[in-house]
């Protein structure tokens, strides 16, 4: 194949870029352009309308941040877990790896994206798939929690990026997050991905930790570094009830986490907990800054490239 990169604007004047070296799939579902591409350095990944989403060599840093920090803070039991979206599956395994949790319903749109991680990337692993605890619900995500029905201890929102016109633009709504959180229980939590807080590209993400404030009352922000994403990340929590991230020591941290959760960890412990939640002056600013139109719709603003 001719020489290939992938390049996505972070911000304006800032660009990300993979060296493509084998075209696996490459097609248009009925939402969006589909691809899963083989990269010179992190190896298989997938991306949709032309956005990483999940690469082999790191795809754990995303999937364990999004899952440990707040199953830690549920002292590792969920009796129903709501994944919205998380196509590729990297959430939902490390959700299953917890004992404590009784069933995780995963609601996704584009059951292709479901369909070509199973086939195309064995990097996710398999068997937690034919878990018994495990449901795949196919279904518009506004729908379905509109529909009612037991509550969610965790309800993990792993979107895709809500470029304009998509669909995804919809669930990062404070309308939406207000029915999130009528779906949880007592003791529940709401977990999202909120962006990149990098210098010059943190309002986005500020959006969306603000809206989770504003629905919950209170929000945690969290970092991590996925390296393939080309910049640091932000993930938002919002609590029904009161909850402090910071409450137990990385000692303490460690001994729960190896009483609840036996399968090893490559990133999550007890130090990288605080490391996480512990946010730079600068991204504490960012969080605290006025949007420029808080009534705008919800949409990341980029080049597609």
């Amino acid at each position: 194949m001719a020489e290939r990169w992938t390049v996505e604007e972070i911000a304006p004047g800032e660009r990300h870029c993979h060296r493509v070296t084998d075209e696996v799939v490459v097609l248009d579902s009925e939402f969006q352009r589909i691809e899963v591409l083989e990269t010179q350095a992190y190896g298989r990944g997938l991306f949709l309308d032309g956005r990483i989403q999940h690469v082999a060599a790191d795809e754990y840093i995303y999937s364990e941040s999004m899952v440990h920090p707040a199953m830690q803070l549920l002292d590792g039991r969920a009796a129903r877990v709501l994944c919205v979206g998380a196509g590729p599956g990297g959430i939902v395994r490390e959700l299953l790896n917890y004992p404590g949790v009784g069933e995780v319903v995963q609601v996704e749109i584009d059951t292709t994206v479901v369909d070509i991680a199973r086939e195309h990337l064995p990097d996710v692993g398999t068997e937690f798939r034919s878990d018994p605890r495990y449901r795949l619900v196919v279904a518009d995500a506004l729908d379905y929690l509109a529909g009612g029905g037991e509550p969610f201890d965790l309800i993990v929102n792993d979107l895709s990026e809500p470029l304009p016109g998509s669909p995804a633009s919809r669930l990062f709504a404070a309308e939406a997050i207000r029915l999130v959180r009528s779906r949880l229980s007592g003791r529940g939590l709401y977990v999202s991905w909120c962006g990149s807080v990098g210098p010059v590209s943190a309002e986005f993400a500020a959006r969306i930790f603000q809206v989770i404030e504003q629905v919950f009352g209170q929000a945690h922000g969290y970092l991590s570094y996925p390296q393939s994403y080309g910049t640091v990340w932000l993930t938002g929590i919002g609590a029904v009830g009161s909850v402090d991230p910071l409450a137990l020591s990385p000692a303490e941290l460690d001994q729960r986490l190896a009483r609840t959760c036996p399968a090893p960890t490559r990133l999550y412990d007890g130090q990288t907990h605080h490391h996480m939640f512990l946010l730079p002056k600068n991204v504490r600013t960012a969080l605290r800054a006025p949007v420029a139109d808080s009534a705008a719709p919800i949409e990341l603003l980029v080049e597609r490239l």
